[in-house]
């Protein structure tokens, strides 16, 4: 067993492409660690340097107190779970999943015993005289997974194991994905785009974007507290509601179009920095789910919106609206520190409804707005606001 270290790691091709920038991580024994972020962002090159199919062009890759930087990868104990299947279509189950122990040396007895023990552990004791072509996709997926984790490695590496299954399938081996890695208990970095994969998953989370490391955090951190505009707009589905607001000069109203919004004193006392930003422009973000629909009753904030679209999903309706306030996106500079900037969107806000509540596409309607939740950020850097 082995904790992963990335220490200042970077990897530039020979073309000059820098695809991942000073990476700091640190991946403890027994921790499932989820690298996401869109296509091009790097964490694919980030497991293959872990798993020594690229070349470090520099920095340190530490498992435990070794350096492995010049390690073979066959010498590296790690398993890896790819996004393609790859079983030998000749093969029938029970030897796809033994087929490493084979190339290894193991005994027939051992190799045995480990097959029958991960067959057993991944739902797969019926079907090993199989071969994949009669399999579903779900099975030969847990085929895959079984001939790593036979191999009982330090390290356990997943390039977006789940992408080719079906959603309903998807959901279900995610489950599985998170029992398997328990069981065996070794360090484990899991690569994936889907923000959703991500929070359900990982223990912790590294968020990337332009090979730079943008957060890094547990699940909920990283949703309530996140440090960037791309970090607030990437996590959460739907995505934050982000408008151009400006913070009063009493620092006690949060001003959106031709609305104003009161500040309480325990946000003021929270957000010290938002006096900084007195009478000047601020991205303000505000999570679907932050906006429920507003009752006789409510004495807080409210903000207000005209209804474009009404989505019912049964359990909920997701509400599309508009206000006066500039709707932006957080976009990434081409900086080189990676820093966001903002621009106009052209699709409505989106707030979570209680689905027996009556609304309807033109009417205008009232949100009651925890004034706690709302998120504050530089325009230009994209930071959080918060000292």
């Amino acid at each position: 067993m082995a904790s992963i270290s990335l220490e200042g790691v970077a990897k530039v091709y020979p073309n000059g492409f820098e695809a991942v920038k000073g990476l700091d991580l640190e991946i403890a024994d027994g921790e499932l660690m989820v690298v996401v972020g869109p296509s091009g962002c790097g964490k694919t090159t980030v497991l293959r340097m872990v798993a020594g199919l690229e070349h470090v062009s520099a920095g340190l890759v530490r498992f435990g107190e070794e350096v492995v930087n010049d390690l073979p990868s066959r010498e590296r104990d790690v398993a890896m779970v790819f996004q393609n299947y790859a079983l030998y279509p000749q093969m029938n189950v029970a030897d796809n999943i033994g087929f490493g122990l084979r190339m290894r040396k193991v005994s027939k007895q051992e190799a045995g015993r480990r097959v029958k023990q991960a067959a057993q552990a991944l739902g797969l004791a019926e079907v090993l005289d199989r071969r994949p072509g009669q399999l579903s996709g779900g099975q030969r997926q847990r085929v895959a997974m079984g001939r790593a984790i036979v191999r009982e490695p330090s390290i356990f590496l997943m390039d977006e194991p789940l992408s080719n299954l079906d959603a309903k399938l998807r959901v279900q081996m995610r489950a599985e994905v998170a029992r398997v890695q328990r069981r065996i208990g070794v360090a484990t970095i899991y690569v994936t785009h889907d923000q959703t994969e991500a929070m359900t998953l990982g223990h912790r989370v590294a968020v990337m974007r332009g090979g730079l490391l943008q957060q890094c955090d547990t699940p909920q951190i990283l949703y309530d507290r996140p440090a960037n505009l791309f970090v607030a707009g990437f996590i959460g589905s739907p995505a934050m509601n982000l408008f151009e607001g400006a913070i009063a000069t009493d620092v006690e109203t949060v001003v959106l179009g031709s609305q104003r919004i009161p500040l309480t004193a325990s946000v003021q006392a929270a957000r010290p920095g938002l006096k900084r930003y007195t009478d000047q422009p601020v991205v303000v973000g505000i999570r679907p789910e932050d906006l429920p629909a507003a009752n006789g009753s409510d004495s807080g904030a409210v903000l207000q919106g005209d209804v474009e679209l009404v989505e019912a999903l049964g359990s909920e309706q997701l509400v599309h609206f508009r206000t006066d306030a500039r709707m932006i996106r957080a976009e990434a500079l081409d900086s080189a520190d990676g820093a966001a900037g903002t621009e106009l969107s052209a699709d409505a806000n989106v707030a979570r409804v209680d689905p027996r509540h009556s609304v309807s596409s033109g009417e205008r309607i009232s949100f009651a707005l925890a004034t706690e939740r709302i998120e504050f950020f530089d325009p230009h850097t994209g930071l959080a606001i918060w000292n």
